[in-house]
């Protein structure tokens, strides 16, 4: 069109023209611009409505990249009943670090004091030997970390003395003439610091080792029945303390035993069985001191119960 425009053309229509062309041409330049993008390969990429999105999205604008897929969120962290959670409950709160114990069981002596000498008996040392008894004990402490704990454990044993020794020494001191039988028992109880390891064998089981050591005292009781009459004129025998002795000393023991955590995997609470061994070092009877006792106590207490 302005290659046919000849000299005869008004002037302002070959500047109207002129303006046209080159509006023209920027726009046609401009929309191939638009339409490719060269990038490192030589080829193009075209635009879509979603990277006008993304580019107008504010992590576009606070300098994040506009094809970035969003953070996933974070994972809770695992709980007990999740298999990474360890199979022995963390420690969340101090609560949780309380250790306790509560068990029952049997005694059974062993060593020295389970025999007498009956040749010093008649000279009139009270050595008498040990049956078997029952054992109570119960303890607090704290976990240091979830395999170890220390407690202070209180014990109390209570062992029989044989029917032999008892009647050996009522004979040597003619308790028998008058028509009475001795009777009598040993107590022993013990105040200890117990450190304590547990070993994981499953789920909800377990094995733990444990050992200390402490104060213990022991208590020898000779007794006589004593006549008591009720209200009604019923008649029974007491037994009445007739004489006794006593000795504190040191002591230690050692034990294993095996546990199941019967509220759950999760749980602090456990059932327990244990075996221990307990030397007691308390002293023998000499001529000066007939009343000290058998010497060296051996124990073997098993004991059932839970811990916590």
């Amino acid at each position: 069109m302005v290659a046919n425009c000849d000299r005869s053309c008004p002037l302002a229509r070959r500047i109207l023209i002129a303006a046209s062309a080159l509006a023209i041409g920027f726009s046609l330049n401009a929309a191939a611009q638009t339409a490719t993008t060269p990038d490192n390969s030589s080829s193009s990429e075209s635009f879509s409505s979603s990277n006008i999105e993304a580019l107008l999205s504010p992590n576009a604008f606070l300098g994040g990249s506009p094809s970035a897929e969003p953070a996933p969120k974070a994972l809770a962290s695992p709980q007990y009943g999740n298999q990474r959670a360890p199979q022995y409950p963390g420690y969340e709160s101090r609560s949780s670090h309380i250790a306790f114990e509560g068990g029952v069981g049997f005694a059974i002596p062993v060593g020295p004091d389970t025999n007498y000498n009956s040749a010093e008996l008649a000279e009139g040392y009270l050595s008498p030997s040990e049956g078997a008894g029952f054992s109570i004990n119960v303890g607090a402490g704290w976990y240091f970390t979830k395999h170890f704990a220390t407690l202070i454990e209180y014990t109390f044993d209570k062992q029989g003395i044989p029917g032999g020794y008892l009647t050996a020494l009522s004979a040597a001191s003619g308790v028998t003439a008058s028509g009475s039988a001795l009777g009598g028992n040993i107590n022993t109880w013990d105040l200890d610091l117990e450190p304590i390891y547990y070993l994981t064998t499953g789920h909800r089981t377990g094995a733990y080792v444990t050992g200390g050591g402490g104060f213990y005292r022991k208590v020898t009781n000779f007794t006589e029945p004593v006549e008591e009459c009720s209200y009604y004129g019923y008649c029974y025998g007491v037994p009445e303390t007739v004489e006794h002795f006593s000795s504190n000393q040191g002591g230690a023991n050692l034990g294993i035993g095996y546990y199941w955590k019967v509220f759950g995997p999760d749980s602090n609470g456990k059932f327990f069985g244990e075996v221990r061994y307990v030397w007691v070092n308390s002293p023998k009877a000499t001529a000066s001191n007939n009343y000290n006792g058998s010497g060296t106590e051996e124990l073997i207490p098993v004991t059932f119960g839970i811990r916590w």
